[in-house]
């Protein structure tokens, strides 16, 4: 994920390799795309441009073995950077749970991707490690 707080534009990405067909989920890409925007004090986002893919490995036979797809974003509405969460601290490590077991780990997993989200300012490929981090655990 990638994008401009200051164009309002947020671009959301697929990495795909060889044997995979690049399959979107638009309305998925949409509701991460208008998380985004609301933290950046935007209402909403609407899909323009179309997608975008690009090829990054091609083997000896022409094929493209690892690429990626590019959906972009405009965030519409507000855009008044007075109501922008301009940046987001996780908790704390050290904060103590609710009580012992009382997150699911599936919900944990989404409250992390929830929260990891809501961060300002990651490259894609910081977002992507994050968000394989979490996955994985």
């Amino acid at each position: 994920m990638g994008g401009s707080r200051a164009d309002g534009t947020v671009d959301m990405a697929y990495d795909f390799r060889q044997f995979e067909k690049p399959v979107v989920n638009v309305e998925q890409a949409k509701t991460i795309a208008k998380s985004k925007c609301r933290v950046w004090g935007y209402q909403d986002a609407e899909m323009f441009g179309g997608k975008r893919q690009q090829c990054h490995q091609i083997d000896g036979w022409g094929n493209c073995v690892a690429g990626q797809v590019t959906i972009q974003f405009q965030c519409i509405g507000s855009g008044d950077s007075g109501s922008a969460i301009s940046t987001y601290a996780p908790a704390p490590n050290s904060a103590p749970a609710a009580a012992p077991g009382s997150l699911s780990r599936e919900t944990w997993k989404q409250q992390q991707i929830d929260q990891l989200n809501r961060e300002t300012g990651l490259s894609y490929e910081e977002y992507q490690r994050r968000y394989r981090e979490i996955v994985g655990q």
